[in-house]
């Protein structure tokens, strides 16, 4: 897993008697080892069991196609399972035309490597929908853990700085410290499209940002 750091930033330094107080953050770039990505299946007819039946025969073939590229059951849910009702307007009027069948699971895939073959073979299947293609980290915790020591260790850095450039000695060990709600920039593919799979799909995962802040309070002498 490759991880960068990025400078962290102070966003508001406050020295009065007795006390040195400072808030920083810190924000650490990973490398994402997981994919989430909603494939789904959708089928219109004008008579319900039928459109019923052939979402139901679809499905279970694009299921198998996710297996055969060794993705555990465990890991294919559905995500969704609608039935709707299709109208036309014709002179002012609903005319009712049918039903659509929208069948969606939720596929986690541990080889990003891969997601794009992945792809490919559930539309070859018969897959018809393609969404929310998410990209995460497996560990966010450990990466957030690693900002938060980083963040904590430059805001005691800069209390030292500012103890030093008014004359006090600085107390090593904190008066308080206040976390910040961390945050995690998470990329998506295109939230929808439909692949022909007459090539292979090529997806660019990125990097993911994790960012920790805290405030601390530093007793000065």
């Amino acid at each position: 897993m490759n991880m960068y750091s990025y400078p962290s930033y102070i966003r508001t330094t406050e020295v009065r008697s007795g006390t040195i107080k400072v808030t920083g953050e810190q924000t650490l770039y990973v490398d994402p080892d997981q994919a989430i990505v909603s494939i789904g299946v959708v089928t219109k007819n004008e008579d319900l069991e039928e459109a019923q039946s052939q979402n139901r025969q679809i499905s279970n073939k694009v299921v198998q196609s996710l297996m055969k590229n060794d993705i555990p059951k465990k890991d294919i849910q559905t995500s969704t399972y609608q039935i709707f009702p299709q109208y036309n307007y014709e002179d002012g009027k609903q005319v009712f035309t049918g039903y659509e069948v929208r069948h969606v699971f939720r596929v986690t895939v541990n080889d990003i490597d891969s997601l794009g073959k992945i792809i490919d073979d559930a539309v070859k299947s018969g897959a018809n929908r393609v969404e929310n293609i998410q990209f995460v980290n497996s560990d966010p915790a450990k990466t957030y853990q690693q900002a938060l020591a980083a963040a904590y260790q430059n805001s005691y850095e800069k209390a030292l700085t500012l103890s030093n450039q008014s004359g006090q000695q600085l107390n090593p060990y904190p008066k308080s410290i206040t976390e910040h709600s961390g945050t995690a920039v998470i990329p998506y593919a295109p939230t929808a499209f439909v692949k022909a799979a007459e090539e292979s799909t090529t997806l660019q995962p990125g990097q993911i940002g994790v960012t920790a802040s805290l405030t601390a309070e530093f007793r000065t002498k």
